[in-house]
């Protein structure tokens, strides 16, 4: 049965001009989970990884403990466009961009419902265009190798969390929130459906000195 190890990047430059790239602490906490694969002993089939600067990033943190060769690039993995999603939602209800963690919180659900209700208009890319891709990638890599890694975001980690347990737009914008930076959950196929076995697990930062390192943002 393929199992996947789907991980999000570390923590990104939030608030910084070029978001895509990873900040201290997600250099940090990706290298982190290297090593703890690394004690876990995984063998991977194939390891793919998001086209984004911070997916990259993560990818070269982890092969500093582990080797990953043969890593295949994937468009498909790559995050919705949050800033594009935002100012359309903003323009539509007149409403305010959230400055804050708590109001971001709050405001994200709302904005993946309106997106997922076709509420949003003139984007670059659909919801239900962004669940396939995502879908799909996952549907042509399963189907040839038993254990994979994949790097890649929070959205698609929603994404395949909605697929796994039918969650509402509500409960899918939950998990986008919650995923928590350099995390991994773990998919497999059983009874030929797609199956949530963990989900945003940091046994890398559970530690007593490592968890400062746990973010969301």
């Amino acid at each position: 049965m393929s199992e996947i190890i789907f991980v999000r990047h570390g923590q990104a430059s939030f608030g910084e001009e070029d978001y895509d790239k990873l900040s201290k602490t997600g250099h940090r906490q990706a290298y982190l989970l290297g090593l703890k694969l690394k004690e876990f002993g995984l063998k991977f089939d194939k390891i793919i990884c998001g086209g984004m600067v911070r997916h990259r990033e993560t990818l070269e943190e982890l092969q500093k403990n582990i080797n990953l060769s043969n890593v295949i690039i994937d468009q498909r993995l790559n995050e919705l466009n949050y800033q594009q999603l935002e100012e359309c939602y903003c323009k539509v209800f007149r409403a305010s961009a959230p400055s804050n963690s708590e109001e971001y919180h709050t405001f994200f659900p709302k904005l993946i419902t309106a997106w997922a209700e076709n509420k949003l208009p003139n984007l670059d890319e659909s919801y239900q265009n962004f669940c396939n891709r995502i879908n799909g990638c996952i549907d042509q890599n399963m189907s040839k190798a038993k254990k994979i890694l994949m790097v890649s975001s929070g959205g698609p980690t929603s994404i395949l969390t909605r697929r796994a347990l039918n969650l509402s737009h509500f409960g899918t914008a939950e998990i986008l929130n919650f995923t928590m930076n350099s995390s991994y959950s773990v998919f497999k196929i059983i009874n030929d459906r797609l199956t949530l076995l963990q989900y945003n697990c940091t046994p890398h930062l559970d530690i007593l000195e490592h968890q400062d390192l746990k973010t969301f943002i």
